[in-house]
């Protein structure tokens, strides 16, 4: 998943491993930082926060949440 996330964001794996932050000079942060895309940076750290939770538990009320948020933004079917 994380492969079809980073071709499709034309960034290197790594830049959702890394725990650099994007707004710094660091090399992990530097494939994120040029790609220059504010929806990149944020799907990267969401990927980033995602793989830090362990608890299924917690995972699935993100993701209900998540559906919650979306649904408000006028998505109709999600799954």
């Amino acid at each position: 998943m994380l492969e079809r996330l980073a071709r499709e964001l034309d960034l290197p794996v790594e830049a959702f491993l890394t725990e650099a932050d994007p707004d710094t000079d660091s090399p992990g942060a530097a494939p994120v930082a040029e790609a220059g895309d504010l929806l990149a940076l944020e799907l990267v750290a969401l990927v980033r926060h995602w793989l830090a939770i362990g608890d299924g538990q917690a995972r699935r009320r993100v993701l209900s949440l998540a559906r919650q948020e979306a649904e408000r933004s006028g998505l109709r079917v999600c799954a």
